[in-house]
């Protein structure tokens, strides 16, 4: 089911979530916002040395003690005000719990939970219900083993919780195993092809990341031709992929599984060339138990149920830290998109869509978009509830990180797809890309295109053959001379941030804060999100518009898994 009905429970929250909002409410209007300095006095690369110290502007912040009134139209309506309300609560959210909200965690439940009773009490006019789905627990107990015998001399690798000091460390939902010898077999290529696990059964397979497919992917193979153990290591092709990294494989994994650095990969690669290597491996997994978490969501009252346009973006973090940018930033905008369209609806001065728009608050993102594909799988299911059917879903727009402090204006590029996405939800996204473009460029804007490899929750809809797309303002990537002076030219002196820094330095880290947030950078992504969902629901017929050659029945393949290559926790 889609829908679950409020609890007693619930109405008391409600209750007491108005009182503490009407006070929250009063204090951060009568704050005054000034110009915000992004400083980033340490920003760390992978080894945790200092490799620049300077300033990024996030531009001018104006303020008002009341609120204007409502726009007539949801572009003008967004206020970089609204959005770090809510940020701000996110932040207090995450200091009174333990400095995360990541899922397992209080500070996780009381997330959802704000956005609920936020929606419940401000937003007349939508239906909001929670979607409660089940995860296994995984944690290791005890360091896990790893030693090699090359020539017979044996080596003991480092384990650490510190990767960037660690020769290797263990994998999420890597099956138990006791100390036991291996022979070591290395996988030829990437490991992409069946062929190249034809000689691994019964021994350990060494096997480098990267490639067409994902880890998950390598793991199955491996299962399906009798590996005993499986090593990955990392690849090495840039300073970032040195250390090892900490993965995920699918929850019904049977093998153990390691991930090692590239100097230790590379080093039994070479090992293994020239003559018999083996290894022991000992990993003990404590917990199997499972743990109940929640995706929220909330539907316009009106519009055509069997024509829905879906805005998504995760609600929870990541354990290091409070996951301000990534992603409270995704958060809050859909939380002011949602609103305000209610508002405006209830304006009576503002055309309703045709279409039924659902807001969407995806659980579980950070270790593989489980609440998403949680979410498809029970929509394409033959039991699902009318309201909630996944050929009744025109579009998925996502928003995950839209305020990093050394922020692009990105576009998902909808000409990137990979090569496997349905050809149905082509034309569509590119399209969607089209129209972001052409908002950017009307608003004399920078922007740049970004990946479209489904890394993010809109990935099981594209991959079911739903339409997609959305805005990403950067993570690990690093800002370029040329994006420097790109942004400069449109947005003016000191606003193009800083050459050679990473978009976001405190990814995925405890200092991903309501400081680590470009309000300049912000307010505008936001404001573009604004303008697709207006633009979309203002169409007369957006099933031709985005589905020119016709829409088969979408459904999520069988064998689905996100690309886990790019959830990782870095301690550094």
């Amino acid at each position: 089911m889609c829908i679950t009905k409020l609890t007693t429970a619930y109405v008391f929250l409600l209750l007491v979530g108005v009182a503490i909002l009407v006070v929250i409410s009063i204090a951060l209007n009568a704050a005054t916002l000034g110009v915000i300095n992004k400083r980033f006095d340490e920003i760390k690369n992978e080894n945790g040395q200092t490799t620049s110290k300077t300033t990024v502007s996030a531009g001018p912040i104006t303020t008002s003690t009341t609120r204007p009134p409502i726009s007539f139209n949801l572009v003008d309506s967004i206020r970089i005000e609204d959005l770090m309300n809510h940020l701000n609560e996110l932040q207090r959210i995450a200091n009174n719990t333990g400095n995360t909200r990541a899922i397992g965690t209080r500070g996780f439940t009381e997330t959802v939970n704000y956005i609920y009773n936020y929606l419940a009490n401000n937003a007349s006019g939508l239906k909001v219900f929670r979607e409660p789905l089940s995860v296994q627990n995984f944690t290791i107990k005890g360091n896990p083993i790893l030693i090699s015998s090359i020539n017979d001399m044996n080596k003991t690798y480092t384990y650490s919780t510190n990767l960037a000091r660690s020769d290797f460390t263990y994998v999420n939902y890597s099956a138990s195993i006791d100390l036991t010898k291996f022979n070591l077999i290395i996988v030829p290529n990437y490991g992409c092809d069946k062929l190249d696990w034809q000689n691994v059964a019964g021994r350990a397979a060494l096997v480098v990341v990267g490639g067409t497919c994902t880890n998950a992917e390598k793991s199955e193979l491996a299962n399906i031709y009798n590996a005993s153990a499986l090593l990955y290591y990392n690849h090495g092709l840039t300073t970032t992929s040195l250390a090892p990294v900490i993965v995920r494989l699918r929850q019904a994994n049977k093998l153990p599984a390691l991930f090692l650095s590239y100097a230790i990969g590379q080093e039994l690669v070479n090992a293994a060339n020239l003559s018999n290597v083996s290894i022991w491996l000992d990993v003990q997994r404590e917990n199997y138990s499972s743990f109940t978490i929640e995706n929220v969501c909330a539907d316009t009252i009106d519009g055509n149920i069997n024509e829905t346009i879906i805005v998504g973006g995760h609600s929870d973090s990541v354990p290091a830290g409070p996951g301000i940018n990534d992603n409270g930033s995704g958060t809050a905008a859909i939380l002011v998109l949602a609103t305000n369209l209610a508002r405006l609806y209830q304006s009576g001065n503002y055309t309703k869509y045709r279409y039924r728009v659902r807001f969407c608050w995806w659980a579980a993102e950070e270790i593989g978009l489980v609440g998403a594909i949680h979410h498809v799988q029970q929509a394409q299911s033959p039991f699902a509830s009318s309201d909630c059917r996944l050929q009744d879903y025109l579009i998925n727009l996502n928003y995950d990180m839209l305020g990093s402090p050394n922020y692009m204006l990105g576009i998902y590029n909808g000409s990137s797809a990979k090569p496997d996405t349905p050809s149905q939800a082509i034309n569509g996204s590119i399209r969607i890309t089209e129209v972001f473009r052409n908002w950017f460029n009307g608003k004399n804007l920078p922007w740049d295109y970004t990946d479209f490899s489904g890394r993010s929750d809109y990935g099981p809809f594209l991959a079911a053959g739903v339409v997609a797309g959305g805005l990403f303002s950067g993570a690990d990537e690093t800002k370029t001379s040329e994006q420097r002076t790109r942004y400069e030219e449109k947005l003016g002196q000191g606003q193009g941030g800083l050459v050679g820094a990473i978009l976001d330095p405190c990814y995925h880290r405890a200092c991903d804060t309501t400081d680590n947030i470009n309000q300049l950078g912000y307010e505008k992504m936001v404001q573009a999100a604004a303008y697709m969902l207006e633009f979309l629901g203002q169409k007369d017929d957006l099933m031709t518009w985005l589905y020119p050659n016709g829409r088969p029945k979408p459904r999520l393949p069988d064998e689905y898994f996100p690309n886990s290559d790019y959830f990782r926790n870095i301690d550094i």
